[in-house]
């Protein structure tokens, strides 16, 4: 089964966590990079915005078709409660492609109770695994039994 895990960071947690997943999956890697800035307090805040109101943003054109994988693994960190902006524009662009999807976010301190759902929506699937990850365990590594049981669930659907 090809795997595919597609990610935006925007300060490098969630990129750690999907490379960790790549990995562990043998699954290829793809980043999305975005048009925008987002450093610094400034880029902070327009996240926040546009997580909050559910925007769509430029993003650059990316390597991989995921036409060509049976499972699609997207990350995404958490923007006010909502998927990053970069990420909903991905799968809007790409939805119509993806044949099964399993979901990961990073998030710092609320919980983000329905951003799967909205993942789920907004890809018209159900995933089949998900998971979430705080940016203090991701930074001192103490994530390893959150992502082998994110991992386990993935590699049960393929079997």
């Amino acid at each position: 089964m090809k795997k595919l895990v597609v990610f935006y960071s925007r300060t490098g947690t969630t990129s750690l966590v999907a490379q960790k997943i790549a990995e562990k999956i043998n699954g290829d890697l793809e980043e999305i990079k975005d048009a925008k800035n987002r450093a610094g307090i400034i880029g902070f805040l327009r996240s926040g915005y546009e997580g909050a109101r559910r925007k769509l943003t430029i993003i650059a054109e990316t390597k991989y078709d995921p036409a060509q994988y049976d499972l699609i693994v997207i990350g995404t960190p958490v923007w006010a409660g909502n998927m990053s902006s970069p990420i909903r524009t991905y799968i809007v662009k790409n939805r119509e492609k993806f044949n099964k999807v399993a979901f990961f976010c990073t998030l710092s301190m609320k919980d983000a109770p329905k951003i799967f759902q909205d993942m789920s929506e907004t890809c018209q699937k159900e995933p089949v695994a998900t998971a979430m990850f705080r940016r203090k365990e991701v930074i001192g590594n103490e994530f390893a039994n959150k992502l082998n049981d994110f991992v386990s669930k993935i590699e049960a659907m393929g079997n």
